[in-house]
């Protein structure tokens, strides 16, 4: 009782000598020390990125405020670019999470067999508490194992809608099967439209963040996926394949073969012979019947009906384009030589049978999407 009355008043000491053994053991565990709070960084390669420190100062700020002591543990090494931040606690321990959600909310809970202590793993959603000196910024994740993916999703991105991504990365792990694009929710509006574009995917909207943070899925090299958020008709020309596919309200209904430029690769010149890649959309539907076109590589001289019957042109606009330049003449359309279709023969369009562009036309109109990938 001596180590008690140096922490206590005499008054309260007085109180104390007349309660029973039994009433002072209970009176002293009843209320037992808050459990310890230890905190794992399972972003840090979003903190590197962002140059935020972890843990943020105003997240000790609230955990001080709340009494709960912390202190910083082993960060997840198998993650960098965790999204959702993970709480695992005892049982007995969860009386605590209520405090904590004011902190982490939408925290995923797992029970822990370690009683008196509460390990946090902070994901990206844990980190926008700190007025950060900085606009929004997207953060493009490749899931999909697709090298350079990520990459063109996020130039695509700065040059149609003015974002200013930070540097694309890869995921976690190589496995995603859909694409997500994680938001705040002041910015659902943007990335319904970011979605969109893509043409495939889902809006998760996640209370904390300050940056949108895209993970590219497996379903961005499905060109099934990609067409699923149109409505009407949509083209997609996947240039590995040399076929072109037609979508009706994200249902396939029908495929031609095609011919493509000379050389492979995105277009990057005037001249090349390759077939840009991008998303693009019809500008206008001519009558090619007559038309004429000296190909530069025979000896025929100007060929009548050298594009067949229809001409389909295409924007391809810079801000379309993979490699953000603007190019003129793209187009689907026929061919005087039906034996080139499905082999590399033109000078950058895409050629198809004079049939299957007679019937392409019936079902296009100026304003159809066009997707010309690999």
């Amino acid at each position: 009782m001596t180590i008690l009355a140096t922490r206590i008043d005499s008054s309260m000491m007085r109180r104390l000598l007349l309660i029973p053994p039994l009433a002072l053991t209970m009176l002293l565990f009843c209320n037992p020390k808050p459990p310890k709070v230890v905190l794992h960084n399972a972003c840090s390669g979003y903190t590197e990125l962002r140059k935020i420190p972890f843990p943020t100062k105003h997240t000790k700020t609230l955990l001080d405020s709340l009494g709960l002591p912390d202190s910083l543990g082993e960060p997840d090494r198998s993650a960098a670019y965790q999204i959702d931040t993970r709480i695992c606690v005892h049982p007995k321990d969860k009386r605590r999470l209520k405090a904590l959600d004011s902190i982490f909310p939408q925290a995923e809970i797992v029970e822990d067999e370690e009683r008196g202590v509460i390990h946090i793993w902070a994901g990206i959603n844990a980190l926008s508490f700190d007025s950060m000196p900085f606009l929004r910024r997207i953060l493009v994740l490749n899931g999909t194992g697709k090298p350079g993916l990520a990459r063109d999703v996020a130039y695509r991105f700065r040059i149609k809608f003015g974002l200013f991504p930070l540097q694309p990365q890869t995921a976690d792990a190589d496995t995603f099967s859909k694409t997500v694009l994680y938001c705040p929710s002041k910015d659902v509006h943007l990335a319904k439209r970011l979605i969109n574009y893509l043409r495939t995917g889902k809006v998760e909207v996640r209370t904390n963040l300050v940056d949108m943070v895209l993970v590219l899925g497996a379903d961005m090299l499905n060109p099934t996926a990609k067409a699923k958020h149109f409505r009407g008709i949509s083209i997609v020309v996947k240039k590995s394949l040399f076929t072109l596919f037609v979508y009706k309200n994200g249902a396939m209904i029908e495929k031609y073969p095609v011919a493509l430029g000379k050389n492979k690769g995105d277009k990057q010149k005037v001249g090349d012979n390759r077939t840009p890649l991008g998303d693009f959309t019809i500008t206008s539907i001519e009558d090619s019947h007559d038309w004429e076109h000296d190909f530069a590589d025979d000896t025929l001289g100007p060929i009548k009906g050298a594009y067949g019957p229809w001409f389909l042109r295409l924007s391809t606009l810079a801000s379309e384009t993979k490699s953000g330049n603007q190019w003129k003449g793209i187009a689907i359309h026929g061919t005087h030589d039906e034996a080139s279709i499905s082999t590399r023969a033109s000078e950058g369009c895409i050629r198809m049978r004079n049939e299957d562009i007679a019937e392409l036309k019936k079902m296009v109109k100026v304003g159809t999407p066009v997707r010309i990938e690999e």
